[in-house]
């Protein structure tokens, strides 16, 4: 097995170093996981206080370190599924989501009792997971199409693509300052907008 690429503080978005380990990772590397779980573990935590604030439900059964935990666990057995080696982060986090849309469906159900949810919030349910997985379907083909700038083009779909996000929440979620944020957007912007006229 080669040498694993480097690991710095905040190099979650580099694409060729992600790739990489996302190889090493596909042949059960252990050292592999620990440095993915490394450059992205404070990142998807935010993400999971994003939609687990501190007073949410939720919080009576689990942390976002448990979700973070199991989220991993998870891509660690699925990861031949995963097509797109770049877009790593992007299927964590729909993992991520997942599980908490599902937690949040099964706490509701343990303190109501299945007979008593309403039809109409099942499917709210599973209407937030079918979202989720598209998400990264469509985040999936626009790194295709842009694979040389991952980071510009994730933080410009995320904002268009996770329902009531702005520059702030991703400078929460992402763990970027706003600075950085709002430079990628106006990057993802132009690089879009350069292939829509070219």
């Amino acid at each position: 097995m080669g040498a694993m690429p480097p690991s710095p503080e905040g190099s979650t978005w580099s694409a060729r170093a992600t790739v990489e380990l996302v190889l090493e990772a596909k042949k059960k590397s252990p050292k592999a996981w620990g440095a993915l779980f490394k450059r992205c573990e404070t990142d998807m935590a935010n993400f999971c206080r994003h939609f687990m604030g501190p007073n949410d439900p939720l919080r009576r059964i689990c942390e976002t370190q448990d979700i973070l935990h199991e989220a991993f666990v998870q891509a660690m057995e699925k990861i031949d599924c995963l097509e797109n080696d770049a877009a790593f982060y992007a299927w964590i986090r729909t993992i991520i989501r997942r599980k908490i849309s599902l937690k949040r469906r099964d706490d509701l159900r343990d303190r109501l009792g299945a007979e008593a949810m309403d039809r109409g919030a099942l499917d709210t349910f599973e209407k937030d997971l079918a979202t989720s997985d598209e998400a990264v379907r469509v985040l999936d083909a626009i790194l295709e199409l842009f694979p040389e700038h991952p980071e510009p083009m994730t933080v410009f779909s995320l904002l268009q693509l996770e329902k009531g996000s702005t520059p702030e929440t991703l400078v929460d979620s992402l763990g970027m300052s706003r600075r950085t944020v709002y430079r990628r957007l106006e990057e993802g912007a132009k690089l879009l907008r350069k292939r829509l006229e070219g």
